[in-house]
């Protein structure tokens, strides 16, 4: 019985952590291992009951206490440094429980336990130490540049070879001789963790903080293993392992090897801070809007190249031009823009370009930030849309096709010297394209270095734009100026769109459907993933039985992979009780679209994009798809014109022939229906 509830509760924990591959599910993760977790500690409790209750219930309500507050007062700019001193916390408990065990129990317990412990003195104490250094670092309160000494890496050695002999002697020592040297073991790995960490800074730190991560958790197995308890060795290995596999991602993304991270070839050139310490040190503390700093000139950087960007123009206003005749953004937010506090303004600006019909996208480094997956936390605070964020290799092949980059304080990972210089501390290291991007905005702090202190060469581009100051400030400066609609602006709209204006009003894109639908004969509907977001299969099947009463001809269209699964729309039309012989695969339906007088869309959008079939190297490029483009008129009911899960634009979405109605699914189809039933 013992062994069913502990697999139970290390199950929950595993499902707890499955949720965690959605960003949507990641929340419910938490909370799932979260309450796996407590259901442990309480189970732990209950077997071996409690010496000192009133200690314990003391100390577990002012912990809790503590926890509310800090989560509460925490702000995302923060979060980073919190990690890393929660990975502390843990590693000086693992060290106050192995210590506390070997004292009492040293001599009289198992070999393997007695390793267990002495092993995890030294790996709980570096993990405490080496995760404050990262927290003081992340907070500002120290340098966040590498701090190198002489023979650093002859000290490491030398500290780390003391630790494993002492530990030897230690294992045949009895309890009363051996103490002194558990808190030699402990000073020692103690100025082990400031030394390993110390020489560690800038673009490095997300590879740290999982490092760190990985150690905490390696610490929680040895404790497990000292007191013989499945559910602690089952919890830790879990944390130790995904943080040694999250390490590893941070690695791979900096083209280096772990080594190499923690272990430098040679001793790195000071970086060029972005700011003065105490004013990044005022910034972490207070939570203070940024001050402008002093612009400093650098004399090497070529004047020919500033003279091409025409500097007598107002930068603000060619961006506020660029942004309107774009028709595709991405964004690239950085540090600077969690410095800054900038993300809100970011989002802010997203919606109204979604609102001018632009597709927008977010590019995520795998490093940007202080720790892994900080730009994403970061973005979801402000509420953008999960499905928005890019992966760096997934949207790298898009840049060159991008009318826009929008860099919101990013340095190092929008470097091309990462690919042109070799011998720098980011030589190799993969990096967001956007130098491809035909235009490029930069909302940095100034053009100094990153912290990597390499000279970005994207600065010095023709197609690059500088807009310095604070990513907030200026972020606010061209939402007020795209508001405001200039008359300049308004006077460059061609004939040809005061044309398309004046029939837009004529004639509106829901009656121009209805005629399309009322007029056609054979009709064929396309349902999508999007479709069963808006759970609109119902309004759809009552659309369709209505086209059909008028004596239409109307099939569904059903491609292999559209939804989550596969038959996924054949389930949900099913549901909807759609007869199974209207619903047509692929190779069957495809033949009759050129014959077809309406396509009519329903949430769907990569599996009906012509460019899998016209354009290369995109991650939909040869995917065979539904030739919705060949029916006489396509009627597109998706709830935006964003790319879809590929972020490859849908070329369909610009075909003449094409009639955009924009928004949720199940309510454009409840239009359409009202829309058919009132003519006569």
């Amino acid at each position: 019985m013992t062994l069913v509830l502990d697999f139970c509760l290390i199950g929950v924990l595993i499902v707890g952590i499955w949720l965690f591959h959605r960003p949507a599910e990641a929340k419910y993760g938490n909370l799932t291992a979260a309450a796996a977790l407590a259901c442990a500690m309480g189970l732990v409790i209950y077997r071996h009951g409690i010496m000192h209750p009133f200690v314990v219930v003391i100390c577990l309500l002012v912990g809790g206490v503590i926890g509310i507050w800090v989560a509460r007062k925490i702000t995302m700019i923060q979060i980073p440094a919190m990690v890393a001193f929660q990975n502390g916390a843990g590693g000086i408990a693992a060290f106050f429980l192995s210590f506390v065990e070997l004292m009492r129990g040293a001599g009289h317990m198992g070999a393997l336990n007695e390793i267990s412990g002495l092993l995890n003195l030294a790996v709980g104490s570096l993990t405490f130490s080496g995760s404050m250094v990262a927290a003081g670092k992340l907070a500002g309160m120290i340098g966040q540049t590498p701090t190198i000494l002489p023979n650093h890496t002859r000290l490491v050695q030398i500290n780390l070879g003391f630790v494993i002999l002492l530990m030897i002697i230690a294992f045949f020592l009895p309890t009363t001789a051996a103490v002194v040297f558990y808190l030699i073991i402990f000073a020692l790995s103690i100025g082990f963790g400031i030394l390993f960490s110390m020489r560690v800074g800038g673009a490095d730190m997300p590879v740290l903080i999982s490092f760190l991560n990985a150690t905490t958790g390696l610490a929680a197995a040895l404790c497990g293993l000292i007191i013989e308890n499945q559910l602690l060795i089952a919890c830790g290995a879990t944390v130790a392992a995904s943080g040694s596999i999250l390490t590893h991602m941070m690695c791979r993304a900096m083209n280096r090897s772990l080594y190499h991270v923690f272990i430098p070839e040679k001793t790195p050139e000071k970086p060029v801070s972005t700011m003065d310490e105490n004013a990044e040190n005022k910034l972490f503390s207070a939570g203070s809007q940024m001050t402008e700093p002093e612009q400093n000139i650098h004399e090497e950087m070529p004047e020919p190249e500033k003279e091409t960007k025409t500097p007598d123009a107002d930068p603000l206003e060619t961006a506020v031009h660029q942004v309107q005749n774009a028709d595709t953004v991405v964004i690239v937010p950085g540090y600077g823009m969690a410095v800054a506090q900038a993300q809100f303004e970011v989002i802010e600006l997203t919606r109204l370009l979604m609102d001018m019909g632009k597709p927008v996208m977010f590019a995520i480094h795998p490093v940007a930030g202080r720790m892994p997956g900080h730009m994403n936390v970061l973005l979801a605070e402000a509420g953008v849309d999960y499905d928005m964020l890019k992966e760096m290799d997934e949207v790298n092949p898009t840049f060159a096709s991008t009318d826009l980059c929008l860099v919101i304080g990013a340095c190092d990972v929008v470097n091309p010297a990462a690919m042109e210089t070799d011998g720098s501390p980011i030589s190799g290291m993969p990096i967001l394209n956007a130098h491809e991007a035909k235009q490029v905005i930069c909302c940095n702090l100034d053009d100094k270095p990153g912290y990597s202190g390499v000279e970005n060469a994207l600065y010095r581009n023709s197609n690059t734009l500088m807009l310095l100051g604070n990513a907030k400030q200026t972020l606010g400066q061209m939402l007020e100026a795209l508001t405001e609609k200039p008359a300049a602006v308004q006077e460059e709209v061609t004939d040809q769109e005061e044309t398309a204006v004046q029939e837009s009003l004529e004639t509106s894109p829901m009656e121009e459907a209805v005629d399309r639908l009322m007029s056609g004969e054979k009709i064929i509907i396309i349902p999508g993933y999007g479709l069963a977001q808006a759970q609109a299969q119902h309004p759809v099947k009552e659309l369709a039985d209505l086209l059909e009463s008028t004596g239409k001809q109307v099939v569904f269209a059903i491609h292999p992979v559209a939804g989550r699964m596969p038959g996924h729309m054949n389930v949900l039309l099913a549901e909807a009780e759609v007869d199974y012989d209207k619903l047509i695969e692929m190779d069957e339906i495809n033949p009759e679209f050129s014959q077809t007088d309406v396509a009519l869309v329903f949430g769907a959008c990569d599996v009906v994009n012509p460019a899998a079939i016209h354009v290369e190297g995109t991650p939909i490029s040869g995917m065979p798809i539904l030739n919705a483009h060949e029916a006489k008129t396509i009627v597109v009911c998706n709830y935006d014109a964003q790319p879809g899960y590929s972020g490859v634009n849908n070329t369909l979405y610009d075909d003449p022939k094409t009639i955009l109605l924009m928004g949720d699914a199940a309510a454009t189809a409840r239009e359409l229906t009202a829309a058919i039933q009132k003519r006569p």
